[in-house]
């Protein structure tokens, strides 16, 4: 049941190799992961009114496009510059994983609004991307490793929301598209994490036995 995403494992140590200078000058200059986080948000929302206006203005979904991916890219970072300026902290994971959810939230409704999905797409994808970030935080609260479980997740989300926002451009219906598959993953995902965590809890409960 432990499989990892798509990004996981060589793919985000592929990330790691490519951002490490940056990672490195942020941390030289004494860039506070705290900021990286505020910029992924402050993004995110800027994306969110670029998705409302392209309902008008059919061109700025590009725009919303690549100002989305901006806010993914300093999520994505954040965590490896508190890494590697020592400020890794339970407070700041906590604040990281809230403000994520208020960016999804933001760049979901904001889609949903202008029209690219209808409102229960819409809702389906908040509540089944919710359930993914929310199976994970639950797991790990009482003690299952969680790490590389699922075959989406956040990261492959926003990459997924980008593709179909520039597919949008040439193709109306993409992101309406893309998005109910998307969904269909993340059930994929929550079943998948739903099992892992069983079995491993069903593990825990026999070694208990035996001791």
């Amino acid at each position: 049941m432990g499989n990892a995403s798509l990004l996981g494992g060589k793919g985000r140590k592929l990330f790691e190799a490519v951002t490490g200078r940056l990672v490195s000058y942020m941390v030289s200059h004494s860039v506070k992961p705290i900021t990286l986080s505020l910029s992924g948000l402050v993004f995110a929302i800027v994306s969110a009114g670029l998705y409302l206006a392209a309902a008008n203005v059919p061109e700025l979904i590009i725009l919303a496009a690549v100002v989305l991916l901006v806010s993914g890219f300093f999520d994505a970072i954040d965590g490896a510059v508190a890494r590697a300026s020592g400020k890794v902290t339970a407070f700041g994971a906590f604040t990281d994983s809230m403000l994520d959810r208020i960016e999804d939230a933001a760049i979901i409704v904001g889609m949903t609004l202008a029209g690219f999905m209808d409102v229960l797409l819409g809702m389906l994808l908040l509540l089944s991307s919710y359930l993914v970030s929310y199976s994970r935080a639950r797991a790990e609260g009482l003690g299952v490793e969680m790490k590389g479980v699922g075959l989406f997740e956040r990261a492959e989300r926003i990459l997924v929301l980008f593709a179909a926002s520039i597919a949008e451009y040439f193709l109306p219906r993409a992101i309406m598209l893309l998005s109910a598959a998307l969904i269909a993953i993340n059930v994929l995902v929550i079943i998948q994490r739903v099992l892992h965590v069983r079995s491993r809890l069903k593990g825990r409960n026999a070694n208990s036995r035996l001791e």
